[in-house]
């Protein structure tokens, strides 16, 4: 008993005296890396410290590590902002993703379970077009109109594609980590929404007026007719705005779905608050999914009943907004996304498509991957489409890898 209890004092003495040293060493690195670079340094030791343990066992459970990147990511720009200190987070992402992935291709290889790999496949057909679309990408380093640091550069989101669906096939392989990845999802939206709605009545945090007023450009993009557009946790308005829309689509289906009362409402409610902050982002593509995302889910379910309940609904509530006697600056920019020849940027728009069109029929696959808006300017400053504004996903694909490349992106969607 005694010899039991002198072992245990040592031990617990052992574990104070290295926590000690741990916890000193922590603080004395932290004080050196303020010191040298200011709250960046501090910033950077404190993410090694907590990210090295969560990234190894992000590896180890590949579900884990996909909720925690997802969720990391909705905020990592709203650390920036609010730490003022610009730290290439997105390497560190990238950088867990490809961990995670070569952790599951060396599974993939030496696992002696038979069963291990049951839920992971790449012979399925969503899998053959991704890898045909990612190999036309590939040979896009050949393209004569193309530039080499273009192309090096937009190879990094080639791979990242390929990386996280090899990720998420492992990750959503049974309908509980569905429902798990749903739920988490949607409170994300959730508390997304609810910051946006608060910059709007509130008004905007110190740190966040100082990054919206850094630069002309910034200014110029997020302050609209005397209001400025709100982004919430996320990078910029346009992204704010689309994902408020995306996220109030999947909750409103879902209230509509088999599920009990209490979920069915806290979804109904989880949607109001996004729509609401959707009109804050003043985007106007988010606008324009919700009819668009409504017309598709009535075509899908028309003969049910509480489906044209919810048709008629939805369009007396579109029509009060477009026509009912609001003219807040939201309301307003909302009816332009439906009037485009009354907008200028609009305008705008349609003219550089038509400029642009000779430059397109004559390159089918495109001038070259990263060459166009303003990494086209920053990579391939010589490029006839750098400082090109694509203004779109498809414009851009149809820009860089030309009409056989967005054939082949629609053929994989």
């Amino acid at each position: 008993m005694k010899q039991w209890l002198f072992d245990r004092i040592i031990v617990e003495k052992f574990n104070n005296v290295f926590g000690f040293i741990v916890l000193t060493s922590i603080c004395v690195l932290s004080a050196f890396a303020i010191a040298f670079m200011g709250v960046k340094g501090g910033v950077v030791v404190l993410a090694a410290i907590i990210g090295i343990p969560i990234t190894l066992y992000s590896i180890a459970n590949n579900r884990f590590g996909f909720l925690l990147i997802m969720g990391f990511s909705t905020f990592m720009s709203f650390i920036s902002r609010l730490t003022s200190a610009n730290i290439p987070f997105g390497v560190g992402v990238d950088l867990i993703f490809t961990l995670m992935f070569f952790w599951i291709i060396l599974e993939q290889i030496f696992s002696t379970d038979p069963g291990k790999g049951d839920d992971f496949s790449l012979k399925n057909p969503v899998s053959i077009i991704l890898f045909v679309w990612t190999g036309y990408l590939l040979l896009q380093a050949f393209n004569p109109a193309g530039t080499p640091a273009g192309w090096l550069f937009g190879l990094r989101n080639i791979l990242r594609v390929i990386v996280v669906y090899v990720v998420a096939q492992r990750v959503f392989n049974s309908l509980k980590s569905i429902h798990l990845f749903a739920t988490f999802f949607l409170s994300l939206g959730l508390l997304v929404a609810l910051y946006g709605i608060y910059q709007e009545f509130v008004g905007l945090p110190g740190y966040d007026l100082k990054w919206a007023t850094a630069t002309d450009e910034r200014i110029n993009l997020l302050f609209i007719q005397g209001k400025w557009r709100k982004w919430s946790f996320l990078s910029d308005p346009a992204i704010f705005g689309l994902f408020m829309s995306f996220c109030s689509i999947v909750s409103f289906m879902l209230a509509l779905g088999p599920f009990k009362w209490s979920k069915r409402i806290y979804f109904a409610v989880a949607g109001m608050f996004m729509l609401l902050a959707m009109f804050f982002s003043g985007t106007r593509t988010a606008y324009v999914m919700i009819p668009v995302a409504v017309i598709l889910y009535v075509l899908l379910n028309i003969t049910k009943v509480k489906t044209l309940v919810f048709a008629c609904v939805s369009v007396i509530l579109f029509l009060i907004v477009y026509f009912g006697p609001f003219y807040s600056k939201p309301i307003v920019r909302f009816r332009s996304a439906f009037n485009p020849t009354e907008d200028a940027s609009m305008n705008l728009r349609d003219y550089n498509r038509q400029r642009i069109q000779p430059y397109i029929h004559a390159h089918p696959i495109g001038g070259g991957l990263t060459t166009s808006g303003v990494y086209g300017e920053r990579f391939s400053p010589s490029h006839p489409l750098a400082g090109f504004p694509p203004d779109s996903g498809f414009m851009k694909t149809l820009l860089e890898v030309g009409w056989i490349g967005l054939l082949l992106e629609l053929a994989m969607y």
